[in-house]
This record gives C-alpha cells, structure tokens and sequence, in this order.
C-alpha cells in the first residue's frame, strides 16, 4: 500500500468528522443532544462493537497477547506524560498557563474513533477485526493510566479513579475476554451476534460525527487562543517523538503482529478530543486542551498519511500482512 492509498484511506474518516462539525454548526447538533449521543455511544454503540470484535478473536486468547496489550496501553501513555512534561519544561511553560493539562492532552493519542476505521480501510477484513480486538484490549491500558495518574494530574486527587474505570467499555472488554478464554463465545445464539453486531457498526461514524460536533462546540464555547508553546510542543510530542516511541515498541512485540500493526497506526494518530471534556471536570484548562487537539488533528489530515507510510515501512508491514 503506497502513500496515496493511505491517503484515500484517511480521507472518509475526516469528512465524517467535518460533517459532525458542520451539524452542530447549523444546530442540528445542540448540546444537550451531543451529551445525548455520547451516552448513546458509551454505554450502548461501542460496547456492542467491543462485543463484536473481542469474543471469538483468536489474537485474545493467548495471555501473552493480551497482558502485552495491556501492558503497552498503560506505558506508552505514561511515557507520554513524561515526554510531554519534559517538553513543557523545556519550554518554560509554567504551571498557570496549563502545563499540567497540556501534558495529559498531549500524551493521549486519539485511541478508538480514528484508527478503527483507518485500520478497517487499510487491511483485509480478518486482519482488520483480529487488529480492532487487540485495540480494545490496549486501550484498557491506557484508560487505567487516563483515570489514574492523568486524574491526579488536572486535579491533584486519585479519589473517584477506580469509579470511572468501571464504564460501559471496560465492562465490555472484560466481558468479551471472558467470553474468549471460556470458550463460551462459541454457544452465542446467531441472532445475539446479529444484533450486536448491527449496533456495534453504528458507532464508528456516530463517533466520528460526535467528534467534529465537540470540537464545534469548543470552539463555540472558548474563546480562541494560539499559544506557540503549547502547539509547538504538542505537535513535537504526538508527530516526532512519540511516533519514534510507539515504533521501536511495535519492532519489539513481533510475537503479535497485531499488536505490532496496531502501535504503528496508533504512532501516526493525533491528540484525543477527550481530555478537554476531562480538563472541565477537574479543574484543568480546557483552552489549552482544546488547542492540542484541533491543531494536532487538522495538521493529522496530512501528518497521519506521512507517519504511517514510513511506520509501515520501517516495521516492515503491508497491507495484507502480519
């Protein structure tokens, strides 16, 4: 696959995203209904997805595979973090300009609603669902570090971080596991497969849409500021060192060429949208969070393409192959 097909391949998922944008933008999307659809998606859409890419998936049910997943979720965000904080400091971005939250929204990758469907248009259908499964059990990882550490980062406290792990994902995750090394995935009736099945199709581009709405919103919302400090450093973070980060790791986890496909297109990904919600819940700044994520991910619409050739490359992957 060359670097126009990448191209291609990118294309839809932000098109879609535009779209969302645009509805919010002419009230099709109010806010009432995006905290709507949000709920819809979290504790219906995608863990009907989860539960239809992770029970049965032959990748998830050798431990190696799943604890290294887990594994690499929960460092490589927390080596984000890191990353992140060294480059602030650096920087001299002080503590009250946002230093904190520009550290959680810089380590955070966009980790569901872009690369599922980039990793669904790049490889053939069995690669794609055996690598979407991996990802589910990698951002569990990451999700550990998201609510533990990045909580105690915007808000100074732990307390309250084990309640959020337990959401409809993570549930999902664990059901589906479960399911997986009983052998029980086996004995679900075809017409439950059926119906989860159709749900789970339904959250990537109801993500998608719901991603370009929130990033309206925000900018609806807060006023508009571009800081070169906190924009510089965050594109250096997410487009040049993290994506060197998430390559070695990827050349080091051979054993699964799943979880190494997935660490290549999860190193070209921009920042989450994500942590601006969390950065208004405890006590962040979501101005800056919000800068991170709009400028990573309109500069990702060129960047990603870029990233995941040479990543493809390196690693040494195709689109037909492990």
């Amino acid at each position: 696959m060359n670097f126009l097909d990448i191209v291609f391949a990118t294309l839809p998922v932000f098109l879609i995203c535009g779209i969302g944008f645009a509805t919010r933008r002419l009230g099709v999307i109010t806010d009432d209904s995006e905290k709507s659809i949000m709920q819809l998606i979290m504790t219906v859409l995608y863990p009907c997805f989860i539960l239809s890419r992770v029970p049965g998936n032959t990748s998830l049910k050798d431990p190696l595979v799943v604890t290294s997943a887990i594994g690499a979720g929960f460092l490589l965000t927390v080596s984000g973090m890191l990353v992140a904080f060294a480059v602030a400091r650096s920087l001299k971005l002080k503590k009250q300009q946002g230093r904190n939250t520009f550290c959680l929204a810089t380590a955070i990758q966009n980790y569901g609603f872009i690369p599922i469907p980039l990793i669904e248009a790049l490889f053939p259908e069995d690669v794609a669902i055996e690598t979407v499964g991996v990802l589910f059990v990698h951002s569990l990882g990451l999700e550990i570090a998201l609510w533990t550490i990045g909580v105690v980062i915007l808000s100074g406290t732990i307390k309250g971080s084990a309640k959020r792990l337990i959401n409809g994902p993570t549930v999902a995750i664990f059901i589906g596991l479960l399911l997986n090394f009983s052998g029980m995935s086996a004995h679900i009736p075809e017409f439950v497969k059926s119906a989860i099945q159709q749900l789970g199709n339904c959250s990537i581009p109801v993500s998608l849409v719901l991603c370009g709405a929130t990033f309206c919103g925000v900018l609806q919302k807060h006023k508009w500021t571009f800081d070169w400090k906190v924009v510089g450093g965050a594109c250096l973070v997410r487009f040049a060192i993290m994506p060197v980060v998430f390559l070695i790791v990827a050349s080091v986890v051979k054993f699964s060429p799943e979880l190494s496909r997935l660490l290549v297109i999860q190193s070209a990904m921009p920042a989450a949208v994500f942590p601006v919600v969390m950065a208004k819940h405890f006590g962040g700044k979501p101005a800056v969070a919000a800068q991170v994520s709009i400028v990573t991910t309109a500069l990702s619409i060129v960047l990603t393409p870029l990233l995941l050739t040479f990543g493809m490359w390196l690693v040494g992957l195709n689109s037909g192959s492990g």
